[in-house]
Formats: C-alpha cells, sequence, structure tokens
C-alpha cells in the first residue's frame, strides 16, 4: 500500500509563483488563480494568493492545462503550460498584473469624507478635513476641535476644564505642563492626520488630566511603494512655512520622513485697569507687542517586518526654534479723588485715559530665546493571533530652552514737588530649561474568546528637570552697561518625578450586553529643590537647601457599561477616578518679579487633586447623521487655584497657588454629524455645564485672603460647515462661541471667532492650493474681571488679529492606499489628503 501511495503522489504535479502589482511590486493577496483545462476551459483547480503574492495548487495529473489569474480592478492574466513525467513543476516566478481602468463601466461618484468619527470612548477629528488649518500650527488646529479651548498663552483646557494630559501618538512624548504650548506652536498641522478626544479614559491609560486626554496622532501614511508632498506656504502678517514628507511602504520595510521649517510673526495687545479700593490708588496700561520664531520641524521612523508576527520599528521627532519678542507697555499710576464717578460695576468701561497721574512708568520688553527638542523610540510588537499581542514601547525626551529677557524701565512724575527726575533702570532675566524624561511601556491584549478580553500592561515614566534663572541689574542706565548680578532673585530649580504603573482590564459581552471593568495603581515620587545664589555659589553646612520629598500610592478604577438597543442606537455609562498633580513651575517657591506689578511664586506643599467623573452617553447614527449626547457630572478635592491679594505695604499683587477646596462640574454635550444635499457636511458641537468652586479663606504673609463660593452656567458652541462645489473646489466655515465663565476671585467675558477656508485641486489631485482666513471678524480676545475685597482688575489680551494664509501642497509618487488583505476595488477606503473625492463606481 505504501509504495501504490508513492506512485500516485509521483504521477501529480504542481503550479506556483508570486503575484504582484505591475506599478507598485506590492505583493497582491487573496487574487483569484484558477487551473484550466486546455480546449474545453474547465476548472480543475483553484486556489487564492496568500497576503505575501504567494499561489500553489498540488494534486495535478500530466496534461496541457492554462492558468488564468484574476482581481477586481486588474487585467486578468492567462499562462499556458504543461505538465508531464519528466516536468512534474512548473514554476512561474513572478506574475505582475497590471491595473485595467476600462474593465469596469465607469460611473462618477461624488462625496464628502467627514472630518468627525464618534467612537465607543472617543471622538476623532480628521485634521486634514479642515481646510482652515493649511499652514497653521497644532495649537491652531486644537482651536477647531469641538470641546476644546487654547487661550491666549496656549494653555489648553478640555469642557472648561485645564487639566487635560496631551499626548502625540499615545504617549507623553515628553511633553509637559511647561513645554507644551511652546512645542504645539510649532508642529505643523499638516503633519497630523487626527486628534482623539478620549473625555473619560479607562485604566489603560495615565490616571493623569481629570478632564480627560487629547491625543495627536502624526501622518504615517500606508500606500505601496512610495509616496510624498512637498508644501510651501505664507501669510498677510508676514509668516511662512515649507515641508517634504516622504512615505516608502513594502512587504518588509515601512519608512517616513519628514522636514518643515515655520516662519512665523505677529502682534498682540494687552490692557489691565486695577483699582485699590482701601487707598483709591489706580493702575492702567494698554501695551503693543511684536513677536516673531523661526522652527525647524523633523520627524521620521523605520519599521521592519522581520516575521509575520514581529515588528521592530525605530522613530524619532526633532524640533528647533528661535523665537523673539518685543513689548512696549506705559504703566500709569494715579490716585482718585471721589469726583470721577467711577461705579463699580462699569469698572471695565471707565475711561482711565482721562484722568492725570501722578507718574508713568514705561516697559520696554525684548525677549530672544532657542529651544530644542528630541524624542526618539524603539517599538517592538509580537503578534500571537489577530487582536492578540504584546507590545514594548521605550522612549527618551530631551527639552532644553534659553530664555533671556531685558526690561527697560523708565519712570516719569508729574505734579510733584519739589520735582522728581526721570529715572532709569535695566533689569535682564535669564532663564534656562532643562528636562529630560525616559518612558516605557508594555502592552498586552488577548481576545480570550468571543465574548472576553483581557488587557495588561506596565507603565513608567522618569523626568528630571534643571532649571537656572538669574537677574542682572542697572539702577541708573536704560541700556544696562553698568549692570551687576541681584543675587537676591537667583533661583536653580531641581525638579523629579518617578511614576509607575500596573493596569488590568476586562472586557465581557454577552449579547447587546457589555462590561469593561479595570483597575490602575499608581505610585509616584516627587522630589523638589530651589536653590538661592548663597546656596548654589556659597554652600555651607548650614544654608543647604531644603527639599521637599513626597510619595503617593493611588488606586484608579473604571468601570464602563454599554447596552445596543438596536443595531443603530447604543447607550452607554462609564465611571472613571482620575487626578491632576502640580507641574513643576507650581512648586517652585521662587518669587518670580517680572511682571512690574505681581510677584508669582510657586508653592512646593501642594498636593495632587483627584476628580471621580461619571458620563451618560447615547450614541444613534443614521444613514446621512450621527448624534452623540453625552451629560457627565465630576466631582473634585484638593482643588489647585491660582489666588491673589495686594500687600498694603508694598502695595504690589501676590499670586501663587494653593489646594483651595472643593469643586463639582456637571455638563451636558452634544455632538451631531449631518450630510445634506451631497455637497454640505455639517458638524455640529455644543457644551453646557455647571461649575460651583467652593468658598476658601487663608492666610499669607500676614494677609486674610478669601474667596467666595463661585457658582456659574456655562456654555459654548462650534459648527464647522463644509461645502463640495463644481470644479474640485471646496469651502469650510469654522465658527464658535463662548458664554461668560466664572473663574478664581472673577468671571471671563463672552467670546466668538469665524474662520474660513477654500481649497482647489488642480492635475488630477497632485496639486493643491488652499486659502484660509483665521478670525475672519477680527473679534478673538480674552477679558477677565477679578476682584476682592481690596481690589478690582480689568485684564484684556489678544494673541493675534486676522490672517490670510496660502498654502500650495504638491502630492508625488502612488497616490492609490494600501490594499488591505481580501479587498478589491469595491473595498478600498480613500486616502486622499482632501476632502472632496471622485472615482469609478461599479455596476450590478
Amino acid at each position: 500500500m505504501l509504495l501504490l501511495w508513492t506512485m500516485v503522489a509521483s504521477a501529480q504535479s504542481v503550479v506556483k509563483g508570486r503575484i504582484l502589482d505591475k506599478q507598485t511590486l506590492e505583493p497582491l493577496g487573496f487574487v483569484a488563480v484558477k487551473v484550466l483545462q486546455q480546449g474545453n476551459g474547465t476548472l480543475v483547480k483553484g486556489s487564492v494568493s496568500d497576503t505575501e503574492g504567494n499561489f500553489s495548487i498540488d494534486g495535478l495529473a500530466s496534461g496541457s492545462y492554462a492558468l488564468e489569474v484574476t482581481y477586481v480592478g486588474y487585467k486578468p492574466v492567462t499562462r499556458q503550460f504543461s505538465l508531464s513525467d519528466r516536468n512534474r513543476t512548473q514554476n512561474f516566478g513572478v506574475i505582475h498584473l497590471a491595473e485595467d481602468s476600462k474593465q469596469l463601466k465607469e460611473v462618477t461618484v461624488t462625496g464628502q469624507r467627514s472630518s468627525m468619527k464618534l467612537e465607543v470612548d472617543r471622538k476623532s477629528f480628521d485634521v486634514s478635513q479642515l481646510v482652515t488649518n493649511a499652514g497653521q500650527s497644532a495649537s491652531e488646529a486644537l482651536e477647531n476641535i469641538p470641546s476644546v479651548e487654547v487661550d491666549n498663552d496656549g494653555n489648553i483646557s478640555l469642557r472648561g476644564n485645564s487639566s487635560v494630559e496631551v499626548w502625540i501618538n499615545g504617549k507623553a512624548s515628553g511633553l509637559t505642563t511647561d513645554n507644551r504650548a511652546q512645542i504645539l506652536q510649532q508642529l505643523p498641522a499638516e503633519s497630523i492626520e487626527r486628534i482623539e478626544v478620549i473625555d473619560n479614559p479607562s485604566a489603560k491609560f495615565s490616571a493623569e488630566g481629570s478632564a480627560g486626554i487629547i491625543n495627536i496622532v502624526m501622518k504615517k501614511d500606508l500606500k505601496p511603494g512610495y509616496y510624498g508632498s512637498v508644501q510651501v506656504g505664507a501669510d498677510t502678517r508676514g509668516g511662512a512655512n515649507t515641508s517634504f514628507n516622504i512615505n516608502y511602504n513594502s512587504p518588509k520595510w515601512d519608512g517616513y520622513a519628514n522636514i518643515g521649517y515655520r516662519h512665523r510673526e505677529g502682534k498682540g495687545r494687552s490692557q489691565s485697569e486695577q483699582l485699590f479700593l482701601k487707598t483709591n490708588q489706580y493702575q492702567w496700561y494698554e501695551g503693543e507687542s511684536s513677536n516673531k520664531g523661526n522652527g525647524l520641524f523633523g520627524r521620521a521612523g523605520v519599521t521592519l517586518h522581520a516575521t509575520k508576527k514581529d515588528d521592530f520599528s525605530l522613530s524619532g521627532m526633532m524640533m528647533r526654534g528661535r523665537p523673539s519678542g518685543h513689548e512696549f507697555t506705559p504703566y500709569h499710576y494715579g490716585v482718585l479723588n471721589g469726583s470721577e464717578g467711577l461705579n463699580p460695576s462699569t469698572f471695565d468701561d471707565f475711561d482711565f485715559g482721562s484722568l492725570t497721574p501722578t507718574h508713568i512708568m514705561t516697559r520696554e520688553t525684548s525677549s530672544k530665546g532657542k529651544m530644542n527638542m528630541l524624542y526618539g523610540e524603539f517599538n517592538y510588537r509580537h503578534s500571537f493571533a489577530d487582536r492578540h499581542y504584546l507590545d514594548f514601547v521605550v522612549g527618551y525626551h530631551k527639552w532644553k530652552a534659553d530664555n533671556d529677557n531685558f526690561y527697560r524701565d523708565s519712570t516719569q512724575f508729574f505734579n510733584i514737588l519739589p520735582p522728581i527726575p526721570t529715572t532709569y533702570s535695566y533689569q535682564s532675566r535669564p532663564m534656562h530649561m532643562n528636562n529630560r524624561t525616559w518612558e516605557i511601556k508594555l502592552d498586552y491584549e488577548n481576545p480570550i474568546s468571543e465574548r472576553f478580553q483581557l488587557q495588561a500592561g506596565y507603565q513608567a515614566r522618569f523626568s528630571h528637570e534643571n532649571t537656572p534663572q538669574e537677574s542682572f541689574i542697572d539702577d541708573k542706565n536704560w541700556d544696562g552697561h553698568a549692570a551687576v548680578e541681584d543675587k537676591k532673585f537667583f533661583n536653580r530649580f531641581i525638579y523629579d518625578m518617578d511614576v509607575h504603573a500596573l493596569y488590568t482590564t476586562l472586557t465581557w459581552k454577552l449579547g447587546k450586553f457589555g462590561v469593561m471593568g479595570g483597575l490602575r495603581g499608581e505610585y509616584w515620587r516627587v522630589n523638589t529643590e530651589s536653590y538661592t545664589w548663597e546656596q548654589e555659589y556659597q554652600p555651607t553646612a548650614d544654608n543647604r537647601p531644603t527639599p521637599f520629598k513626597k510619595d503617593y500610592f493611588q488606586l484608579f478604577p473604571s468601570l464602563f457599561l454599554s447596552y445596543q438597543l438596536t443595531d443603530n442606537d447604543q447607550l452607554q455609562l462609564n465611571y472613571t477616578r482620575r487626578l491632576r498633580r502640580p507641574w513643576g513651575g507650581q512648586l517652585n517657591s521662587f518669587r518670580d518679579t517680572r511682571d512690574a506689578t505681581t510677584v508669582s511664586f510657586g508653592n512646593p506643599e501642594l498636593t495632587p487633586e483627584y476628580s471621580n467623573s461619571f458620563s451618560l452617553n447615547y450614541l444613534k447614527t443614521w444613514t446621512e447623521h450621527s448624534m452623540m449626547i453625552s451629560a457627565y457630572y465630576r466631582p473634585t478635592t484638593d482643588v489647585m487655584q491660582r489666588i491673589n491679594w495686594q500687600n498694603p505695604a508694598d502695595g504690589l499683587f501676590y499670586s501663587t497657588s494653593k489646594n483651595v477646596a472643593k469643586s463639582m462640574s456637571s455638563g451636558f454635550e452634544v455632538t451631531v454629524k449631518n450630510k445634506l444635499f451631497r455637497i454640505l457636511d455639517l458638524t455640529t458641537s455644543a457644551n453646557a455645564y455647571y461649575y460651583k468652586l467652593d468658598g476658601f479663606q487663608y492666610v499669607i504673609d500676614g494677609q486674610t485672603v478669601t474667596g467666595e463660593e463661585q457658582s456659574r452656567f456655562t456654555w459654548n458652541a462650534r459648527m464647522i460647515a463644509s461645502v463640495m462645489l463644481p470644479y474640485d473646489l471646496s469651502v469650510q466655515l469654522t465658527g464658535n462661541y463662548r458664554s461668560r465663565q466664572v473663574i478664581t476671585q472673577g468671571y471671563r467675558k463672552p467670546g466668538y471667532g469665524l474662520d474660513f477656508g477654500l481649497r482647489k485641486h488642480f492635475l488630477d489631485k497632485k496639486l493643491m492650493l488652499a486659502i484660509s482666513c483665521r478670525d475672519v471678524l477680527d473679534s478673538r480676545r480674552w477679558e477677565n474681571i477679578t476682584e476682592s475685597e481690596t481690589f478690582l482688575r480689568h485684564q484684556l489680551n489678544r494673541r493675534r488679529s486676522r490672517t490670510v494664509n496660502f498654502t500650495l501642497t504638491y502630492n508625488f509618487g502612488n497616490m492609490k492606499p494600501k490594499r488591505r488583505p481580501g479587498q478589491g476595488m469595491q473595498g478600498e477606503e480613500m486616502d486622499d489628503p482632501s476632502s472632496n473625492y471622485s472615482g469609478a463606481g461599479i455596476e450590478d
């Protein structure tokens, strides 16, 4: 029997080969391969190619055959071959398939890809679809994301809460509260693929950020072969930008590189009026500022697909910047005599310029600096099976910012006898920030069964900051040629924080009901040291600085419940525990006097604030519409707030941070997507919330500082309207409004803004022109009213005004997306960087 089986097997033969795309040389998987009998075309055997394009058909008897290779969207290939006792193997080597644009009857399909995607645990916004972001920075792109606000200094808040984490590609990537405003203002928006808003993260994610996480996902195009683009742009404020991007993908290697240069210029305006109620003294100013900067940004990465289950990746990001600025501000000081008719209720509208001051201090501020950022990452991923993997990441981040600030003051006195001559002074304040961070992540995911899934992992972060700042003064001269070091204002701040975390989550599905429970444990320790000049340069056993050392351990549970009411309706109930740690500057006890009227300092005794976050979500989808309604409730303890008071001894304001009280925030958010008339895409969001901060009372420097209980109902809304017009033209309008909002010891006035964008394609989408106008109505500003028993203050700030930007982009290389296994033309997703598309449809 064994001899007979061997003889039969030897009489059967095999045909094999490999199938590649003729243009890109990309392997084509799941291609239909048939062996037909010559003459009558009878099917003998068939198979499909694997993901690497290989095929093999055995068990063929001797005879003459035809090999037929077919794939949707490609021209079929037929090869003749014969098998005999002497030739039992037919190897065709490589078979190239060429695309056939005439194979299918062409019909025109026009549509618009949505800029927003609603998911179970997050909202994703396709930044490339926002025409108004062309030529802008990541900070400006965030301004167009629903529920996200970016203030005049680049600080970011989510749903009115500034305790939010900002990540790049799912990791902190070295971004901290100290540096992220500067980094995001240099990061080009055209390098961003999408921005994800995770307002209630599970235990898998860091517990930092009581409001949630904003994840910036950078572009990494998956197109076979190579693909790239070149971009140049300019704006009406004198800014300019250019960038070059290249991507390469093959079965063995994936790689990308991006380099960009930005030159920015802008003008700002600041205004402030202060009234000291006990002495009737006032101070007001109106200042003009200008700033500019040059920045170089680069990204690169390579991935080796070592095996079908093992990927090794190296990636990095760098940034170099040269910012500078100039500001001219006259400070007017005087005393009200009671006859001016000032009404505290209309304090911010009172014309202080009509008063005669006792003296005017004119301050000219100039700054220059340089910043360098470097981030490198190694990633290893082993895939056991579909959605069953082990992922290991090690990242290193280094941030260095050298800032030199110069202040030239001249003070002129009026109506004083005997006359006082004009006085002059000069200050130089160099600050050199040095920060480095190591990050380690190990994530494991295992879909144990169709109904049960396990996630577990370890994360660690080790950060170190060493920031010295000095002061040089000249009390007699404007130019500072006789400046000497002011030892009183020397400071070196050292800040170390190590965080270790373990987490696990379990997901269980039973029919329409789903549960995901998780627990995260975090241990962290903090060490801060603040050195005076004597402690730095004349250390003794008695004057060594007192370090503040603290360590913490906390558990952070999470629970997510979902129920699929119908195929198009889902209900979710979520709970997570979150925290907000004080950042470095909030812990530094050094007293900063860069502001002529306010002395600011940190508080090393600050402790984290903790929040319990609850949310109830309802998601409804229709064919052309979708809607998500969210209700949330977030009580917080040990709230960290800036508090302000006036010291009657010197007449100056003082400002520091304290764990003041408890707060509560509850709100209601609606996000709606609509596609209307085939050419209009609307994304509308509105967030209304109630905020309450308990009252507090502290004694600081002998002064009693109080804050009354504050509560305010606040709402904001944003709408993005994208219209697709003939001739491959698209127009976009983005409008937003924010209502009055409560702040510590006061409130912020309402504000609104409107952006406009237009985009046109040429040369079969290879060339794109984008024109955008930010702040069409020239209305963006930040205006605050603060008050206490001793003072009233009105502040207004504008960072920039109306700007028109022109951006030209040229795409080259393969413009087609990388096919997924088993997909032909019907299953492809459009991967065009524009919001409009047209292509071939398929008729039944």
